[in-house]
């Protein structure tokens, strides 16, 4: 039997939305990057059995008050005008196509008005037979407020895992990202992690060298949200870019190794 593939397939007009999968940050879109429809992979995030999907419309420009108004902020002044989503959720087939195929709907949520810098998060419950989950996430520490105490942990965290790619100890990197591996190949896709341990190895190798730059370890920019019940940390800069972000000097063009960490089993760990 083929390994499900739980894809959202979403079309935004005009609108800052981001897309929420059982409390978890799935992605975020700008207006513009989503004019056509694009595809949106969700099996790592969610288990057979009661699920949720949200979007998040008009979201903030700082992701840890993502749901808060921001009329002052500079991008305010921007955002105006007709917004839409469009969003369908379904189980598609090995041979099926995100743009093309039109399987059964699973859960759709649908939305148009005005573009304002007003927060709101539209949801919709529904259940899924497929054997996916339970995932490490769910049994990681649940931190809820995420206090300064916390917040100090993680950050000495992140700051090892900084070190490891300055140092170009891109093993010891890959090991701390073990559970998040395996969950989003073997278990949530069936597919070997062997390739995908090898591409990841690849890309940070490429990307170590000059005239990429890994940028500055900053904990003043740091930008922490607690996710899934507080039971994750999403690990972000105050733009909203990753903590782990590599540039070049002559280019837009940008690499990073999204984070989303956990402590399980008495020790922390990239969960997502």
């Amino acid at each position: 039997m083929p390994y499900p593939r739980i894809i959202a397939r979403v079309e935004t007009k005009g609108l800052r939305a981001e897309l929420w999968a059982n409390d978890v940050p799935a992605v975020m879109l700008y207006p513009g990057e989503a004019d056509t429809p694009i595809g949106v992979p969700l099996n790592e995030l969610l288990n057979s059995g009661r699920n949720q999907i949200g979007v998040l419309l008009h979201a903030a420009p700082l992701a840890s008050r993502a749901a808060d108004p921001w009329p002052e902020d500079p991008l305010a002044r921007s955002y105006r005008g007709p917004a839409s989503i469009k969003l369908r959720l379904a189980e598609y087939g090995p041979d099926q196509r995100v743009t093309s195929d039109n399987p059964p709907a699973i859960a759709t949520i649908e939305w148009s008005g005005i573009a304002v810098p007003t927060p709101s998060m539209l949801t919709r419950d529904f259940d899924l037979a497929a054997p996916l989950g339970p995932w490490a996430w769910q049994r990681a520490e649940r931190f809820s407020p995420l206090g300064a105490a916390v917040r100090a942990r993680a950050i000495e965290y992140l700051k090892s895992l900084n070190e490891m790619l300055t140092a170009k100890r891109y093993d010891d990197y890959i090991a701390e990202n073990s559970y998040k591996v395996e969950e989003m190949t073997a278990r949530a896709y069936g597919v070997s992690p062997a390739p995908f341990r090898r591409s990841m190895l690849q890309a940070m190798e490429e990307h170590g060298r000059e005239p990429w730059r890994l940028a500055p370890f900053d904990p003043a920019a740091l930008d922490l949200r607690p996710a899934a019940g507080g039971r994750l940390i999403d690990c972000l800069r105050t733009d909203r870019h990753s903590v782990f972000e590599y540039t070049r000097p002559d280019s837009k063009d940008t690499f990073f190794l999204p984070a989303m960490i956990g402590f399980v089993g008495g020790q922390w760990c990239v969960l997502r």
